[in-house]
């Protein structure tokens, strides 16, 4: 498993994570490609509209190296719950695509909304926020917000967003607060920032900072909750490259308070049962609830793509998902077919990018999340 200091393709340690109590463990069968997604860069700027490793313009180039990485709850989310699954970009291993479907109806109906503490409250303080805190044993965190013009009384979702190896807060980083702006204040958009740890000298959210990157998860909603009028419902994670990776695994130890996942160029190691191991089966892993995925991964970003493969295939194992897929938007998206109501797994191979944000779909991923 990929978990470690550069240069070594493989480590024989055993990390514990406290927050999900469960052992991260060497996967054997990960590529040597593997250890250097935990290295990869950010070359990400405040506009979000960077250049990619290859020079493409249009993405955030959050990683140029040839390999990769509470108490406020969501009302009627479970470890029962429901939601629907991704594919690669075509047929599944074994399985059949489906052409005839390309609407963005996920096959169920949004949640009821549940609004939090902050609704009705005196008039909060709009705009781009910057260098807030939270304290993390002993350790102050920090983390950006922007808030759109809005009403204040009417719950809106809740994005976080993460940013890559090396990286800095951007909540912008998908154009998601320009959209929201645009559509008349549709979603808060929150950025923590990762941090460099004794393992690793760069900042990042996992695999060395993932029990306070999740604590960090947790305090932020409680305190965007109390503070601001949103949607406990629709509380979404998006990321790029270890922040990809950030996503994915909130998605799995935080799937009853979260929506839906959108990780871009993002994978999950073999980091043992519990922590979104795509390596072991479904039943020795620790998730909780389900969650709806999106994830977008380039078709020139070759060396994650097994990974980022076994990881989807673990959320759609998990959420009762076939192996047939159907076209789904925005396209070249597909989902899996007889997924849980809730619990919809969809995968989008971008042709001709590498690892590098999907600049051209924006707007069709903003207007997906907000249709859920």
């Amino acid at each position: 498993m990929p978990v470690g200091l550069i240069g070594l393709d493989r480590l024989s340690s055993t990390l514990l994570v406290g927050s999900v109590s469960a052992a991260l463990l060497v996967c054997a069968g990960c590529s040597a490609s593997d250890a250097n997604d935990a290295r990869e860069t950010d070359a990400s700027s405040i506009s979000g509209t960077e250049s990619g490793p290859s020079g493409e313009a249009g993405g955030t180039a959050e990683g140029t190296n040839n390999a990769g990485e509470g108490s406020t709850s969501r009302d009627g989310d479970s470890t029962g719950s429901t939601r629907p699954g991704p594919d690669t970009g075509g047929t599944t291993s074994g399985g059949e695509h489906n052409d005839s479907s390309s609407d963005a109806d996920t096959g169920s109906d949004p949640p009821a909304v549940m609004p939090s503490d902050g609704c009705g409250r005196a008039a909060a303080v709009t705009g781009l926020q910057e260098d807030l805190e939270v304290t993390i044993g002993g350790e102050t965190r920090t983390y950006d917000v922007f808030v759109p013009d809005h009403d204040g009384k009417t719950p809106v979702a809740l994005v976080f967003t993460y940013h890559g190896v090396g990286g800095s807060p951007n909540t912008n980083r998908f154009n998601f607060d320009t959209m929201s702006s645009e559509r008349g204040g549709t979603s808060i958009q929150v950025a923590p920032a990762g941090w460099a740890s004794p393992e690793w000298d760069q900042a990042h959210f996992v695999l060395f900072s993932f029990d306070d990157s999740v604590e960090v998860f947790d305090q932020v909603l409680d305190s965007i909750a109390a503070s601001y009028c949103i949607d406990l419902n629709r509380v979404f994670a998006m990321g790029h490259s270890n922040g990809g990776q950030m996503a994915f695994h909130l998605g799995c130890v935080r799937g009853d308070k979260l929506r839906a996942i959108m990780p871009s160029g993002g994978r999950c190691f073999s980091y043992g049962p519990g922590v979104c191991d795509p390596y072991n089966a479904p039943g020795n892993q620790q998730c909780v609830g389900e969650v709806m995925v999106l994830s977008v991964m380039g078709e020139q970003d070759v060396t994650r793509h097994a990974d980022e493969q076994a990881t989807v295939a673990g959320f759609r194992s998990r959420q009762g998902c076939d192996e047939t897929t159907e076209s789904r938007d925005p396209s070249p998206c597909v989902r899996f077919t007889g997924c849980n109501v809730d619990g919809e797994v969809a995968s989008c191979r971008i042709p001709d990018l590498a690892h590098s944000i999907w600049a051209d779909g924006h707007a069709g991923l903003y207007d997906y999340m907000m249709s859920l």
